[in-house]
């Protein structure tokens, strides 16, 4: 007897172990070359440790693709466990090749029908999707309605990034278009967004983090009336976690009824952040779509 539709993620979504055991979400691990190593995300206890590896390097980490054989294998097991059909949430393809490879992996896999969706974004950000998925296939829902849900809250979702050191970036190649040009201005802190392509784009910039925040504050209130479900807040941090617990903080005070969760730029994407990044998310709240009709 098969089982309803199987949620795969690859690992820069951040789901926590409770997560992926409650729902059953398989994850194919995304490497870091790091001192002409393989690395994980998983290989370091916390960022900070991370962070100072990194700072000290001669030769700073970059990362890869998963391995062709990391993605079969898991379809195997997939297979194995009476699934036949699969949904593949991925890193967004506006900073990874990842999502073309998994096109042509999924179209060439016998005996699992596998449906690849662009995330469009990365982290917990991106993991609120994948829960969102699971909670859906776990009330037996089919493809098509999973798949307008996760439209939904992929939809919602504003992503800003703000670096303190935008070389990172520049070297791994993340920013499209005019980005490394506005962001090189001299004391400038750049206000990065991922796009409606999940590309990180330059759309303002500021001078000290406390005009960042106000600028982020104010985009955030011209935007909440647009929203038709209860909003959930997200700040991410690159060890950084002082400057966005101050953030919190404010912005609870403000807005003491909606939900924030506080995450972590992990190894995987602080290759590319560098230290002390933050980010500001906001989006529909997922567990309120899984339980809208």
């Amino acid at each position: 007897m098969s089982k309803n539709i199987a949620i795969i993620t690859d690992s820069s979504f951040n789901l926590s172990e409770d997560d992926i055991k409650n729902y059953g979400i398989y994850t194919v691990p995304v490497p870091l070359i790091f001192h002409g190593r393989v690395r994980y995300s998983s290989d370091w206890s916390n960022p900070a440790k991370f962070f100072k590896e990194m700072n000290s390097a001669k030769e700073l980490p970059t990362t890869s693709q998963p391995s062709p054989a990391d993605v079969i294998s898991v379809f195997d097991q997939v297979k194995k466990a009476g699934y036949r059909q699969a949904i593949f949430l991925c890193l967004s393809a506006g900073i990874s090749g990842f999502y073309n490879s998994l096109l042509n992996l999924a179209g060439d896999y016998q005996g699992l029908d596998v449906t690849v969706w662009d995330s469009k974004s990365t982290l917990r950000v991106a993991g609120a999707q994948a829960l969102l998925a699971a909670e859906l296939s776990a009330q037996g829902k089919n493809l098509d309605q999973i798949i307008e849900k996760l439209t939904i809250l992929r939809d919602s979702t504003n992503i800003y990034l703000i670096v303190d050191d935008i070389n990172h970036l520049k070297r791994t190649g993340r920013l499209a278009g005019g980005a490394a040009l506005v962001a090189g201005l001299l004391n400038i802190k750049p206000i990065l967004h991922f796009d409606d392509q999940g590309k990180i784009v330059a759309v303002a910039k500021e001078r000290q983090m406390r005009r960042v925040f106000r600028w982020l504050l104010k985009k955030f209130e011209s935007q909440r009336a647009d929203f038709d479900q209860p909003i959930r807040i997200m700040f991410a941090d690159a060890n950084n976690r002082e400057l966005t617990e101050e953030w919190r903080k404010e912005f609870s005070q403000k807005y003491p009824d909606l939900t924030i969760e506080m995450i972590s730029i992990d190894p995987m994407i602080g290759v590319h952040t560098g230290e002390k990044a933050v980010g500001f998310v906001y989006m529909d709240d997922w567990k309120a779509l899984a339980k809208a009709e």
